[in-house]
Order: structure tokens, then sequence, then C-alpha cells
């Protein structure tokens, strides 16, 4: 354990990768635009576990969980408590707020906004390039706004934004914005029902 995570009390497990700057193809939407960021920030009491990538720019909270294997990308703030899951990939420039848990192997985009106490399951992709990659447009992100549940395997394309409370179906694909409280399923999803806080 070095010294500075002795005084921050936090826990980075062996081959996990801290500080790291982006290095961008010839080809990427970045190239060219390479500059050194600053270190990685870690909260105290969190825990970065093995074979985690942290890029530089990046600040996690307090008590943040990093499971194996996960990617955090550049410029990406995540909040007090919450759960990044193994094989996670969190592109740059992206937002998560407190509490909130993203399952195994999700893809979370770049310009992504996550509030706090989301719940993103498994193999979860979101997307931030309307025109996927054949012309240039602005990168935009999904909005998924506090308490919101996503189900394993949906998709979210760029923009929408997923209301307070809303409820996301497994293996949906969301086309438009879900409005609060609603639950939506289906490829494209719809609105089947408001949801039930008694269950």
């Amino acid at each position: 354990m070095t010294e500075q995570e002795k005084k921050l009390n936090y826990t980075v497990q062996k081959h996990a990768i801290l500080n790291k700057q982006p290095v961008y193809g010839p080809n990427s939407h970045f190239a060219g635009q390479e500059k050194t960021l600053p270190p990685t920030e870690i909260g105290e009491g969190s825990i970065i576990c093995s074979h985690a990538v942290i890029y530089a720019g990046t600040k996690l909270g307090k008590k943040v969980f990093v499971a194996d294997g996960a990617s955090i990308r550049e410029n990406v703030t995540i909040d007090d408590m919450a759960v990044i899951g193994r094989m996670v990939t969190v592109e740059c420039n992206t937002k998560i707020g407190k509490r909130s848990k993203i399952q195994t192997a999700a893809h979370i985009t770049g310009d992504c906004i996550i509030g706090d106490d989301v719940f993103i399951g498994p193999e979860v992709t979101t997307m931030n390039d309307l025109y996927m990659g054949a012309k240039e447009t602005e990168m935009k992100g999904p909005i998924i706004e506090d308490g919101a549940l996503i189900g394993g395997n949906a998709t979210l394309l760029p923009g929408v934004r997923i209301g307070k409370n809303a409820v996301v179906g497994a293996g949906s694909v969301v086309t438009k914005d879900v409005p609060a409280n609603e639950v939506w399923v289906g490829n494209p999803a719809k609105k089947i029902k408001m949801r039930d806080w008694n269950q």
C-alpha cells in the first residue's frame, strides 16, 4: 500500500492501472487533441479491484467500488458509493451519481449523465453517435435521472432521457424519452404501465 493509499484509506489491488493518459488512433474523433491530464483522484474508502484501468483526469468520490477489469476513461466523475461492475466500460466526459450501480459488462458511452440511485443491469448498451460515425454530429449520450432502473441487455439510443424513477425492461431498445415513473418495454420500447411503488 502506498503512502497516498494509507492517507486516504483506499485500496488498489494488484494489476490495476491508474493515471493512464489517453492515446487516440489516427481515425479517432479525438485525434490530434492529446494533452496531459491531471492524475486520477480517488476518494476515501474506495476500492479499485484487479485489472481495472482508470484514466487520468477522472475523479472518484468516497467509497466507490470499481470491480475487476472495469475501464473508466478520462474526465469521468463518479460520486460517492457508486458501484462499477466487472468489465464495465465508462467512456469519457460521463457523470455518475451517488449510490448508482452499473452491473457486469455494461457499456456507458461518452457524454452520458447518470443520476443518483440509478440501477443499470448487465450488458446494457448506451450510445452517443446518432449517425454511427457516418457524418459529423454532436456526441450526446443518454441522460438517466435519479432512481431510474434499466434492465439487462437494454439499449439506449443517443440523447434519450430516462425520467426520474422510470423503469426500462430487460432487452428493450429505447428510441425516445421515457417520462418519470413510467415502465417501458419492447423494441422499440413503449409504455406499458406506471411504476407500482407497492411491489
